[in-house]
């Protein structure tokens, strides 16, 4: 009988994304490329047991390899059989590997063990360790890290994300890019590609072991067999499966060093700070209790079945069907009881479920719990037709009058529509699902969002969602509010929405109350950080890249930046490749920036394509500029809601880099870019409306324009907008302000004439934006005061620069 969760893809959607959990989606056979399955089979899985386990054997560009796909084989199977949830992936592609990486980090719930198994190329460069995806390439100097994995830094994001974390690495084979140099760190040194491994510092409670000792070759072994170092963990795991992991290894390197006659010597390093066993503790004889006299203990979960001496009475099957929301963790025992009618006191599990975990257990008021827990997988909203994931389970449960059956359970799960409308990216606290913020439909989230919160008010997952919905619709306040309900209900990304309203420019504390602190905003995003959250790590990166005062917090803001980047975080490649594009910096490699902007794009990321046509129009790439090319990627980028893109195609026009000079034009494109915060596109409309015979407009249009600039958080294009109002005559102003109070749903007549029904008009709509009104008999200063009333009831989606 099979049993399947489903996703269904929309039409030319990527199918690779959605097999990284082991869910099976519609229109996918079970039997497709290994290339593209990087699945977790969970079997008896025990909750908090991770393992990742990559296998790369079949290269592109560099030689075979002629066993790591067995070896990773043997020891995902050896892992499951110890009740690892195993995320197993063979012969993975640079954008695969980023996949399995980023949903085994959504699987590993706190206080995990986690273990990582990687056989395959792996080469050191300068001093660090990296791990070779089957297209590496190398076609640059500059493509480290966008054509491999830093080992270092993988370690360091599983164990952000566990309490133990343990490295086997079977991958120091002969170096298959022997004659090259390349670029690593964040200045322009060369460093040579090395074989075998080099010793690095690893996180605290880490054990790492490598097949050969550091700058060593391990040897491959047989054809279509085992290498002598995976072969002896298995055989040694096998003699003491219950040995505590840093007295296992010792054994390992003894029996490699014999098979190799001493041409091969293991090497491990050790953090750990308390036993790791690869055999759970339920299994564990010393981890048993004796059981009481009649009574039978349940090697799966070491809870009591049946008592009677002669045995239970067992009674005929029944299937039930439970239907229940999508989480992360689902509690199905209230269903399950519901659904029986009869009461049961204990459960064992028969047949695991296909693509979850099932924790079977007691309530601490003595009543049973049965936990689903399904795997969680990085997967974009835009590409789902149909949201409801389905599974199939089968317990045996005893009755209080010591009778059992077996239940068989079909699993309905169905993805509530606020994490559909507003799931965040990367999200570790999430169901996987998500939205970039161009692609929320903002009514129809929060609606979503609204009643998600108002059926479960204390699950912060949806406190942030709905927090990210209020944001990006300019109720900051109550944006807040949420991302703080969030945060004390330990929703990590929370941390980063609170950081960035702490210290953003573009919001007016007073109209918000909220309170700006830049101290508490770096705390906040050192905290996510130290979590494992790409997005504060992109945010507190860039800051230190950019901004720090020492060589040592520059170069630890570029490793912060790489490090969301290999988990695929599309803000970080162009935030590097911008820096690598500045001709008027010292670390100017048009080259390198070139790389990770093309990461981007191969993304579909609208920054990346902004960036793009940034270097396209004028020519930072070192080739001449291409005109036709740059409008083609600001346009893509305008339609996907990137806020300056439409000022930047308007300066194309006026420049005539698209024909001729077509000045109503290019007030239409300035005029998008303001109505989406870009202070410069107001102030250019208005200088244009002032300059140029415009159809239709003239020094109130351009007012108005100039106005709602000056209240933006472009310093200079706010100092430029005042100016021109200085030079608008005071009955235009007036105007001005009657129509902007208009805009803003005001009943006033626009004759210019500012009498008490205009003026009474701006307090009102003062007071309904929550700012204090100030009378002013200056026309600027009014018309000012409107345009800054105009953002605090339409505050600009900052979370879209």
């Amino acid at each position: 009988m099979s049993h399947t969760a489903r996703f269904r893809l929309a039409s030319g959607a990527s199918r690779i994304a959605l097999l990284v959990c082991g869910l099976a989606v519609a229109g996918l056979p079970a039997s497709a490329d290994l290339r593209q399955v990087t699945r977790a089979d969970t079997g008896r899985a025990v909750p908090g047991r991770v393992a990742i386990v990559v296998g790369n054997q079949d290269y592109d560009s560099v030689p075979d390899l002629g066993n790591a796909r067995r070896d990773a084989e043997d020891m995902a199977a050896m892992l499951r059989s110890f009740r690892f949830n195993v995320f197993d992936g063979y012969d993975l592609d640079k954008r695969e590997f980023e996949e399995l990486l980023r949903t085994a980090m959504l699987n590993i719930t706190e206080g995990a063990d986690v273990v990582f198994y990687y056989a395959g190329h792996g080469i050191q460069i300068g001093r660090r360790n990296y791990l070779l995806p089957t297209d590496a390439a190398f076609a640059s100097i500059y493509d480290v890290p966008l054509e491999t994995m830093t080992l270092d830094r993988v370690i360091e994001t599983l164990a952000a994300r566990g309490a133990t974390h343990v490295a086997i690495l079977d991958s120091c084979r002969d170096n298959p890019f022997p004659d090259i140099r390349l670029a690593a760190d964040l200045d322009a040194n060369l460093f040579e590609t090395k074989s075998g491994f080099d010793v690095f510092s690893t996180p605290l409670n880490s054990f790492v072991a490598f097949s050969t000792s550091p700058g060593a070759v391990a040897m491959d072994g047989d054809v279509g067999g085992n290498s002598p170092y995976t072969s002896a963990i298995i055989n040694a795991v096998g003699t003491t499966p219950g040995e505590n992991i840093q007295n296992l290894f010792p054994r390992v390197r003894e029996q490699v060093y014999s098979a190799t006659q001493g041409k091969q010597v293991p090497w491990e390093s050790s953090t750990l700070v308390r036993p790791f066993y690869l055999i759970p503790a339920v299994a564990r004889p010393e981890a048993q209790t004796a059981p009481a006299e009649g009574e039978t203990v349940s090697p799966d979960r070491g809870m009591v079945l049946a008592s009677p001496a002669n045995g239970p009475i067992s009674l005929e099957p029944v299937s039930i069907r439970i239907e229940k929301p999508f989480d992360r963790r689902v509690d199905i025992a209230d269903l399950f009881q519901a659904r029986l009618d009869v009461p049961f006191q204990d459960a064992e599990l028969v047949t695991p479920p296909d693509s979850g975990i099932l924790s079977v257990g007691e309530t601490p008021s003595g009543g049973p719990r049965i936990i689903y827990s399904p795997q969680i997988s990085d997967i974009r909203a835009t590409s789902l037709d149909d949201y409801s994931v389905s599974d199939q389970f089968a317990v045996n449960i005893e009755h209080p009058d010591g009778s059992e059956r077996r239940v068989d359970v079909a699993l309905d799960l169905t993805v509530d529509p606020c994490d559909l409308e507003a799931g965040d990216a990367l999200d570790l606290g999430g169901v996987g699902i998500y939205r970039l913020p161009n692609e929320i439909d903002l009514l129809a989230a929060l609606s979503a969002c609204e009643a998600a919160v108002e059926r479960d008010p204390e699950n912060a997952r949806f406190r942030y969602q709905l927090g990210r919905v209020q944001q990006g619709l300019g109720r900051l306040e109550q944006a807040f509010a949420n991302f703080e309900a969030a945060s004390e209900g330990g929703h990590l990304r929370a941390l980063h929405a609170l950081s960035v309203l702490f210290s953003t420019d573009q919001i007016d504390r007073e109209a918000t109350g909220i309170p700006e602190n830049q101290e508490l905003a770096r705390e906040l995003l050192e905290r996510g950080t130290s979590l494992g959250d790409p997005y504060p790590m992109h945010r507190l990166g860039k800051q230190l890249l950019n901004n720090g005062e020492t060589e040592a917090e520059r170069q630890r803001g570029f490793e912060l930046l790489e490090s969301a980047l290999e988990l695929g975080h599309t803000y970080s490649m162009n935030e590097l490749g911008i820096y690598f594009l500045n001709k008027d910096s010292d670390h100017y490699i048009p080259e390198r920036g070139m790389r990770y902007l093309r990461a981007s794009e191969a993304r579909e990321d609208i920054y990346g394509y902004a960036n793009l046509a940034f270097v396209a129009v004028r020519g930072l790439d070192g080739n001449p500029p291409d005109f036709q090319t740059a409008f083609d990627y600001y346009k893509k980028a305008s339609e996907g809601g990137h806020p300056s893109a439409p000022s930047s195609i308007a300066r194309m026009i006026l420049r005539g880099q698209l024909g001729a000079k077509d000045v109503p034009e290019a007030v239409r494109w300035y005029d998008i870019g303001l109505e989406r915060g870009d202070g410069w596109g107001g102030t250019n409309a208005a200088v244009l409306i002032l300059n140029d015979d415009v159809p239709g407009k003239g020094g109130a249009e351009a007012a108005v324009r100039a106005a709602k600039a000056a209240n933006l958080s472009n310093e200079e294009a706010a100092a430029k907008a005042r100016e021109l109002l200085g030079d608008i005559p005071a009955s235009e102003l007036g105007m001005a302000l009657q129509m902007l109070l208009k805009e803003l749903g005001q009943q006033v007549t626009v004759d210019g004439a500012v009498g008490p029904q205009t003026l009474q008009a701006l307090e009102r709509a003062s007071q309904e934006a929550g700012i204090a009104y100030r009378a002013a008999n200056d026309p600027r200063e009014r018309l000012l005061f409107a345009g800054r009333v105009y953002w605090a009831q339409n505050p600009v989606r900052f979370d879209l620069f």
